[in-house]
């Protein structure tokens, strides 16, 4: 069962915020070939296959977003439908945005260590 508390200061009722929901994957451990993959991807990066991407080589992502709500019920529905999946056993799918090529990721729920349910504030929820 998920449970989020939330608490708004007087401060923050002025403000905008958005929530984002950030699911922390299970720490995978060093991987066969790490410390070359490393090398490639510091030093030869223009030149190693699946540059542009770099979803192909190592380190393993620790965490990612699941998304970014405007509201608060919709973080709960989110973190709601995570919970159901994870109960299932069935991986989580997370698309990534536009600026990350939209790709599509499938996390067994096994790697899944944690989800976590925080305000954000964009740049364009700021007030001048």
């Amino acid at each position: 069962m998920v449970t989020i508390s939330h608490k708004k200061s007087t401060t923050e009722e002025d403000k905008s915020v958005a929530y984002s929901v950030m699911v922390w994957l299970v720490a995978p451990g060093e991987q066969a070939h790490q410390p070359e993959a490393m090398q490639r991807t510091t030093t030869g990066r223009s030149q190693a296959p699946g540059a542009a991407s770099g979803v192909n080589e190592p380190p393993a992502f620790t965490r990612m977003v699941y998304g970014v709500y405007e509201s608060l019920d919709e973080a709960k529905k989110a973190l709601s439908e995570i919970s159901n999946k994870l109960r299932e056993n069935e991986p989580l799918e997370i698309t990534s945005g536009a600026e990350h090529a939209n790709r599509i990721f499938l996390i067994p729920a096994h790697r899944v260590h944690y989800i976590v349910c925080n305000e954000v504030e964009r740049p364009m929820d700021r007030r001048s």
